[in-house]
């Protein structure tokens, strides 16, 4: 089953962190990290919100970045209310578990990012981001708040958890998809593919987005490659 993990950057009032863990613990989710937090997630108003779930805010790790904090998830979806660049895909939020489900055991744990209650992720964390996603709304002003969206993410994606345990489990493969992109990185920059242009990071995306079988087949390819122009097996 693969597991995930939430991410709070920046949060700023102990009430929404509060909130958030209340979120996670009634949708089934346990984990919460908090990326250079600006308040005391363990102060008391963050404690009186969560009501309940003080165990997520005293089991919460705290991370001076982003970068950091995504050591171990192999899949990083960032959350935004607006696009910041039209040549990006911003998924919606209940196409999330469909996408997630079709990775399979080639994924073991998921991140899903917030930004900050006044200004969102910033471009740079946003650039971290494997995926970006968004919730669809009528009306782009009064956004929700912080732990408003963390409750309609812990929505949708508990639908990932009710799907795994409806299969019989079974022992988790290796960790794959970060392993495809470092792969497809190496033949991107044999082709002469700028990193910062535009279409490198859309090939980079749509990887993202592919299916266990897809990996797979990809996988395979890059093996072929990476043998007859690197000679490496791996």
């Amino acid at each position: 089953m693969q597991e995930v993990v939430f991410l709070l950057v920046l949060p700023a009032r102990e009430e929404n962190v509060g909130a958030a863990a209340r979120a996670l613990k009634t949708m089934g989710f346990s984990r919460l990290r908090l990326v250079n937090p600006q308040c005391n997630h363990l102060g008391e108003r963050a404690r009186l919100t969560a009501h309940g779930s003080t165990d997520i805010l005293e089991n919460a790790q705290v991370y001076d970045s982003l970068a950091e904090a995504r050591h171990d998830i192999s899949l990083l979806i960032g959350s935004a209310a607006k696009k910041r660049n039209v040549a990006e895909d911003y998924h919606r939020v209940e196409d999330l578990p469909e996408i997630i489900s079709a990775k399979g055991d080639t994924v073991h744990k998921v991140g899903i990012v917030f930004g900050s209650e006044e200004s969102g992720l910033s471009n740079e964390d946003l650039a971290i981001c494997d995926l970006l996603s968004t919730i669809p709304m009528i009306r782009k002003y009064p956004s929700l708040n912080l732990g408003q969206a963390v409750m309609v993410y812990a929505v949708y994606l508990s639908k990932v958890s009710l799907v795994y345990a409806r299969k019989k489990e079974r022992p988790a493969g290796e960790d794959e998809l970060q392993v495809v992109k470092q792969k497809a990185a190496q033949v991107l920059q044999d082709v002469g593919m700028d990193p910062d242009g535009n279409i490198y990071p859309r090939i980079m995306e749509r990887l993202m987005l592919m299916g266990k079988d897809d990996l797979n087949l990809f996988h395979s390819f890059c093996k072929f490659y990476l043998k007859k122009y690197h000679n490496r097996l791996k």
